[in-house]
């Protein structure tokens, strides 16, 4: 018989984290909650909250940030072909705190943390599908745009899936047809 494990599972401690910062920042607003609020309201201790998240900005974009990483991983991989590897980004769970971030952004005041973030993000995206292409032989200024081709429609596909209603529209969907988008779009037809 093995014994019960004490406290809550990190994925739903993360969660319930995630879902405490969320309610105040709806109320009070990002800047005005500290990350003592956030923990005391989670019901756990200020130390536990740095267990799951390095600041208040990572908890609008974990599952975002999930998706990257695993896109990062999947494009160094030379074998699978660059659709392949970016198709990986739609894979996943859905980051249902970013979309609420986004849907919210005034009432939250985090537009000025969602405009820096999602630049971030496209940036480090584009680089990373530039990075590939040039290492399949594609010629470095045109890896360049097309990599920041790709990023733009990924990222707007998830602003896009959160204006339309996340809880309403499939995630994975919209991020691919935004890839064959930018497909058609950056690739020469023949």
């Amino acid at each position: 018989m093995s014994s019960p494990t004490r406290g809550r599972p990190p994925a739903s401690s993360r969660e319930v984290l995630a879902d405490a910062a969320c309610e105040l920042f709806l109320e009070q607003g990002y800047e005005a909650t500290s990350i003592t609020e956030i923990a005391r309201r989670a019901g756990v201790s200020r130390s536990s909250f740095f267990n799951y998240f390095a600041g208040k900005s990572e908890i609008l974009w974990f599952g975002f940030d999930r998706r990257v990483d695993a896109l990062l991983d999947a494009l160094a991989d030379p074998a699978p072909p660059l659709a392949d590897a970016l198709a990986v980004f739609a894979l996943g769970d859905t980051p249902d705190t970013l979309a609420l971030a986004i849907v919210d952004a005034r009432t939250m005041g985090v537009e000025p943390e969602l405009e820096a973030g999602r630049a971030a993000r496209q940036l480090r995206i584009g680089t990373a599908i530039a990075a590939r292409l040039e290492r399949d032989g594609v010629e470095a200024v045109r890896a360049c745009v097309a990599g920041a081709g790709y990023a733009a429609a990924l990222v707007s596909a998830v602003w896009r899936w959160a204006d339309r209603g996340a809880g309403r529209n499939r995630l994975d969907l919209m991020l691919l047809d935004a890839l064959a988008t930018a497909r058609a779009t950056l690739e020469p037809r023949g």
